[in-house]
C-alpha cells in the first residue's frame, strides 16, 4: 500500500482483501513467467457447471462407492417455475434451472436425493447454501427397520449461462459449489436415531469439515489436470503447471487468514471464558475487547 499509496499510508482492513488479490495476481503471473509456463496464465474457461458435477460424480464414486445419477424430477417437485400456469411450456423453452441427483450403493441401496438449483433467477435467495429438505434417520417399529432417506437442495447463484450444463463458471465458484456439495453429502452418509442430530446438525465445531474436505478437491493439482478442468471449446485439460500455480495462488497469505481465525478464536474464549468481557460485570464492551485482540495480533480493524 505503501509503495501505491505513498510513505504515510497505514493498512487498514478494508485494504486486505483488496491487495491481497492485487499480489496474489501478480505472483501469479510471475510464477508462469519464471517457470516458462502459458504466456496466459488465466484459468477462464476451464470451469463449467457439467465438468464440476461429473467431478462429484469420480469423487463419490471414487471415495465411497457410491452411484451418482441425474434423474427426471417431476413437476409437482419444482420450485424453480411456476407451476400452476403452462408448466410444461416453461419446461419446453428452457425456463427451468433445478436439476435432481439420486445417490446410491452397491451394499448399502438407496441413500438419497440431491437437487441442484445453480443459476440467479428473480425472487431466489442470493447467496450459496445446502438446505435439508427432509433429515435422514434410522426407524425401528414393530414391523421391523428402514431409513428415513434424506433430502437436501444445493442453492447458489452462479454464474447465468443460456444452458445450465455449459455455464462457465470462475475457480471460487467451483470452490463454493465443492464446498456446499460436502455438505449435501454428509447430510446423504449421516446415519443416526434422531433426525435433529443428523448431518450439518452435529456438533458446531465438526460441521464444516466435510464441506472443506471436498473443497480440497476444486484446488488439488491433480484432480484440476485429469478431471475436473477441461476447457469448454478444445476439451483440453489444464496443464498440471497451471494447476499448481492454482493451488499456489490460494496458498498466498494463508499466514493472514490463521492469524484472523486466532483472532476469533480468541474473542469466543473472551466471551464465553470464566471472565467473559461484559460490561455488567464491570469488564470491558465486546467491541473493545474485539478491538484489543485485533491489535495484540496485529490484524487491522475497523471500528
Amino acid at each position: 500500500k505503501q509503495y501505491v499509496e505513498g510513505e504515510d499510508s497505514q493498512i487498514q482492513a478494508w485494504d486486505v482483501p483488496f491487495y491481497s488479490n492485487f499480489i496474489k495476481a501478480q505472483r501469479q503471473h510471475q510464477r508462469s513467467q519464471e517457470e516458462g509456463g502459458d504466456s496466459d496464465d488465466s484459468t477462464q474457461g476451464y470451469f463449467t457447471v457439467e465438468n464440476s458435477i461429473n467431478g462429484m460424480k469420480n469423487l463419490v464414486s471414487d471415495l465411497f462407492g457410491i452411484d451418482m445419477k441425474e434423474v427426471e424430477i417431476p413437476i409437482e417437485e419444482r420450485w424453480d417455475i411456476d407451476t400452476t400456469t403452462n408448466a410444461q411450456d416453461q419446461l419446453a423453452a428452457g425456463a427451468a434451472g433445478l436439476r435432481k441427483f439420486e445417490f446410491h450403493h452397491e451394499h448399502d441401496g438407496a441413500l438419497g436425493s440431491m437437487y441442484f438449483d445453480l443459476h440467479p433467477r428473480d425472487g431466489k435467495f442470493v447467496h450459496a447454501a445446502h438446505f435439508t429438505i427432509r433429515c435422514g434417520r434410522n426407524r425401528e417399529d414393530d414391523i421391523g427397520s428402514d431409513r428415513q432417506l434424506p433430502i437436501v437442495a444445493l442453492v447458489c447463484n452462479l454464474s447465468p449461462s443460456s444452458s445450465s450444463s455449459n455455464a462457465l463458471l470462475s475457480h471460487s465458484e467451483v470452490e463454493t459449489l465443492y464446498h456446499e456439495f460436502g455438505h449435501g453429502v454428509h447430510s446423504l452418509l449421516s446415519r443416526c436415531s434422531f433426525q435433529h442430530l443428523s448431518g450439518t446438525r452435529a456438533a458446531m465445531d465438526f460441521v464444516e469439515t466435510p464441506s472443506h474436505f471436498f473443497e480440497t478437491f476444486a484446488r488439488d493439482p491433480s484432480f484440476l489436470s485429469r478431471i475436473l478442468a477441461r476447457h469448454y471449446m478444445t476439451g483440453k485439460p489444464m496443464s498440471e503447471l497451471r494447476a499448481q500455480h492454482l493451488k499456489q495462488s490460494h496458498n498466498d497469505f494463508r499466514s493472514v487468514e490463521v492469524q484472523t481465525q486466532i483472532v476469533h478464536s480468541r474473542f469466543d474464549q473472551a466471551l464465553f471464558g470464566e471472565n467473559p468481557c461484559s460490561p455488567a460485570l464491570g469488564g470491558s464492551s465486546t467491541t473493545d475487547v474485539f478491538e484489543r485482540l485485533h491489535r495484540e495480533a496485529g490484524v487491522p480493524f475497523a471500528a
